[in-house]
């Protein structure tokens, strides 16, 4: 088991490996009262910002945005639904049992099945089916029974093996091989974000001109570098109130960390005469959206990719059975400072661990 989980840890570390140079800038003292270079742009559908301290000008800052904004396209490309261009909807809508793919796509198929079991087989790459059966941003009524027990046939389905290594073209590919229900459709929707801040942090981690960045990828929030003239050199991170607009229900104070929030509050319908929110996280055991209570769940963990898992994991596990989760995730991985912050439909904010140390 200890081999085991030490291959996966080796996998989810490796996804972070894919880098550019990008332009040195110039050195320059910052602060508090210091306003950054900050970028707005539209990326996996929904907001995006990249911020920049400690850099001279708005030109160098420029050519660090637009480095990092062609990484993110390029992973919202590498893992659309919906670009025919895409290897993820190549397997959707293959027409053979196999497929060439990156060693992204290759290195989070190989550890999918692990997410699967870790959540109680709640976390399902394969659940396309369901996915596309809610279509919370355009459906208005609730689907019947009928077509969410077809849709759930099609998921939890893990039936593949993956060929590392494949020369195709001059370039070294991976070949990925079905033999189960070809009506499966995968979805990297919970796990890219996660993922893309993980190669971001490490293009910065490359720039030592770039004092301090705050990525803000919807929902994902990457910190990296320290705040001068802060006493402790933390970010500091707001949790939004669920339903109510930009109000601030927590603020997590935080270094060299990620930030990453699931809700059920930004992708949803309501049915008229029920109070019930039909939101996008959907529990693949029952066929629905996930209904505990749980408004959001923000973790903060050093690997994104990790930490985005353990969001939407948590959002459909509740409370008490995220806490067995989030304790293997710790020592699995050896970031001891992992945290979760629920948000309840109620107004309450609880914690789990209470005590970590998010500025390490």
């Amino acid at each position: 088991m200890k081999k085991f989980i030490s291959l996966v840890l080796v996998l989810l570390m490796g996804l972070s490996t894919v880098s550019c140079k990008i332009p040195e800038g110039r050195k320059k003292n910052y602060g508090v009262e210091e306003k950054p270079f900050q970028f707005a742009f539209d990326a996996f559908d929904t907001q995006c910002s990249i911020s920049f301290y400690g850099v001279q000008d708005e030109t160098t800052a420029s050519q660090y945005f637009y480095a990092m904004k062609n990484l993110v396209e390029r992973y919202e490309e590498v893992f659309s639904k919906t670009n025919e261009n895409s290897e993820i909807y190549e397997i959707n809508h293959r027409t053979s049992d196999s497929v060439m793919i990156c060693d992204e796509v290759a290195s989070i198929f190989e550890i999918a099945s692990s997410l699967y079991e870790w959540s109680g087989k709640k976390f399902d790459i394969s659940l396309g089916t369901l996915i596309d059966l809610w279509d919370v941003k355009n459906r208005k009524t609730v689907p019947t029974l009928a077509e969410i027990n077809e849709a759930r046939k099609h998921t939890g389905n893990f039936n593949y093996t993956i060929e590392r290594n494949v020369n195709e073209d001059e370039f070294t590919r991976h070949r990925i091989t079905f033999t189960g229900d070809k009506l499966t459709q995968y979805d990297f929707g919970a796990l890219v974000k996660g993922y893309c801040c993980d190669a971001l942090k490490e293009m910065l981690a490359e720039n030592e001109n770039i004092k301090a960045c705050i990525v803000n990828l919807g929902g994902n929030v990457l910190c990296t570098g320290e705040v001068d003239g802060r006493a402790d050199s933390a970010f500091r991170v707001g949790v939004f109130k669920p339903f109510s607009g930009n109000d601030i229900i927590d603020t997590i104070e935080v270094k060299n960390r990620n930030v990453i929030t699931s809700g059920n509050y930004q992708r949803y319908f309501k049915v008229e005469g029920d109070d019930r929110v039909y939101h996008h996280i959907i529990d693949p055991t029952t066929g629905y959206p996930t209904n505990n209570g749980i408004d959001s769940v923000t973790i903060v963990s050093e690997n994104g990719l990790l930490g985005d898992y353990l969001s939407t994991a948590c959002m459909l596990l509740g409370e008490e059975k995220s806490k067995d989760l989030i304790d293997f995730a710790s020592k699995s991985f050896n970031d001891k400072n992992i945290q979760a912050t629920f948000v309840y439909s109620d107004g309450r904010v609880t914690k789990y661990p209470l005590k970590v140390n998010l500025k390490k």
